[in-house]
């Protein structure tokens, strides 16, 4: 019967230090967030274009609920007319003091092309950046107070000042492109 007891005893000491153990992320100073997404464009009058973007900022959190970084993006496009780097300035925002926890981050930048193009007589490629502009909310898990995982969805707005398309082989157009993404990623927090 004591052995029941004693059994007993350290199952609730054992629950009750696992309840215990609350991980809250870092809440100042420098933070860093790598992340993987998937992007497609919603206006697809002209071309269906999809990117795999690598991600990466470093900021600094102001507050347990707020920060400001700095960041870069590498753009791949699949058929490879309108890859490009974003470079851009975050305001990131985490609501609560949870293990698990929302969170928003607005991105304002530019994109530079990285004179890549299309192949083909028809081809396609960006001469020119422009303003880039993204939104995204997701969720972030603390798995220590140093190290988080999310999961993200957003908006995001790619300008090219200038594109260039080609008919049978010969410059045909210069214009402007807007493209209006829908992205899904996931991200580390460090």
């Amino acid at each position: 019967m004591k052995h029941r007891i004693a059994f007993f005893v350290l199952c609730l000491v054992c629950l009750s230090g696992v309840q215990a153990q609350h991980v809250e992320f870092k809440w100042h100073g420098l933070y860093g967030v790598a992340g993987l997404d998937y992007m497609t464009n919603l206006n697809r009058d002209d071309h269906e274009v999809s990117f795999t973007g690598l991600s990466a900022v470093m900021g600094w959190q102001i507050r347990k609920e707020s920060g400001i970084g700095l960041g870069f993006s590498y753009l791949k496009d699949s058929k490879g007319a309108f890859s490009q780097m974003p470079l851009f300035v975050e305001l990131r925002s985490h609501y609560l003091r949870n293990q698990i926890t929302p969170f928003s981050a607005v991105q304002v930048g530019y994109s530079f092309p990285i004179n890549s193009s299309s192949s083909g007589s028809e081809a396609i490629s960006i001469k020119q950046g422009g303003l880039m502009f993204a939104v995204e909310l997701g969720a972030r898990y603390a798995i220590t107070r140093l190290m988080g995982v999310n999961l993200h969805v957003g908006y995001q707005l790619l300008m090219m000042n200038e594109v260039e398309r080609q008919h049978v082989g010969m410059p045909a157009d210069r214009s402007s492109q807007l493209l209006h993404n829908i992205k899904v990623g996931v991200g580390f927090n460090f």
